[in-house]
């Protein structure tokens, strides 16, 4: 084997080992169009500051199958200062799964710059079934596919809630800078695991 033969194995492998650890980085994929979205400080109440607009699956037919609604006194929280939550319906339509993001600002897919989120190494939230047993998962991230797209996706997996209020964390990976952040959070349910459908809340949905 020549020197040079070396020289040219020994570049390709330091340029394979180069690209395995950009794409093991916490990056946000992003071009100029993505400059320039709104910064806020954890912590960001997402209810207030991000809208429940992203349907998805049965959702896409409207409120046919799923149905989102404030409520007040139907579903009590200690510590919830304005007695409102939540409340979230889901019948499995043909799909036979649904889903809806909270997103900033109403109906964007990427299209808009994000929400940056200064700060900010988890998401927390509470959840509680109308009557136990339901089955739902949570997202945090995980939008794609536009000019501006999150640069993470972390879930709860599938998890039974319980007809109390339980309080949940999604973990994040700390970014150095503003967290850009285009699907802040997100429900889905399945006809598989709520064949009758179901009826569930959430409430006090914050990055910190």
């Amino acid at each position: 084997m020549t020197i040079r033969t070396m020289a040219m194995i020994l570049l390709l492998a330091s340029s394979a080992v180069s690209l395995f650890g950009q794409s093991a980085k916490f990056t946000h994929t992003s071009t100029g169009s993505c400059a320039g979205g709104l910064t806020s400080a954890a912590p960001v109440d997402v209810q207030k500051e991000f809208n429940p607009s992203g349907w998805m699956g049965d959702g896409e037919k409207g409120k046919q199958y799923v149905q989102i609604v404030p409520v007040a006194g139907e579903k009590a929280r200690v510590g919830n200062e304005n007695g409102q939550v939540t409340k979230i319906h889901y019948q499995p339509g043909p799909v036979g799964w649904a889903g809806v993001y909270w997103l900033s600002p109403a109906n964007n897919w990427g299209d808009k710059p994000p929400k940056q989120i200064q700060g900010a190494s988890k998401v927390v939230f509470w959840a509680a079934g109308q009557k136990g047993g339901e089955i739902v998962e949570f997202k945090a991230g995980g939008v794609t596919g536009k000019a501006c797209q999150d640069s993470f996706e972390q879930s709860t997996g599938q998890i039974a809630l319980t007809k109390e209020w339980k309080r949940y964390e999604i973990p994040l990976r700390k970014s150095p800078g503003a967290l850009p952040v285009v699907g802040a959070f997100a429900w889905i349910a399945s006809s598989d695991g709520n064949p009758a459908g179901l009826f569930f809340y959430v409430d006090g949905v914050r990055y910190e």
